[in-house]
């Protein structure tokens, strides 16, 4: 994770303990409901930068390249005659 996503998880972490603490529950419960909404913000944060990026340069001539795969695979496969 990058730097600032480790101090945002912390913040996180600190507000969750902060909602175990002996308070009145609106603010407890205010507590609790920011750090899973800070959790979730990191989970798409994370899912985003993980998901594959496409653009032209690489899906350009990928389905002409299967076909030759695909058709050199069965000439392999093909018995002699």
């Amino acid at each position: 994770m990058r730097p600032w996503q480790n101090a945002v998880a912390l913040a996180a972490t600190l507000l969750a303990a902060g909602a175990l603490l002996p308070l009145e529950p609106h603010l407890r419960l205010l507590l609790a409901a920011l750090a899973v909404a800070i959790v979730v913000m990191l989970l798409v944060v994370r899912l985003r930068a993980h998901r594959a990026k496409r653009d032209d340069a690489r899906v350009a001539g990928v389905y002409e390249r299967i076909e030759r795969i695909r058709a050199q695979r069965e000439s392999r496969q093909r018995p002699p005659r």
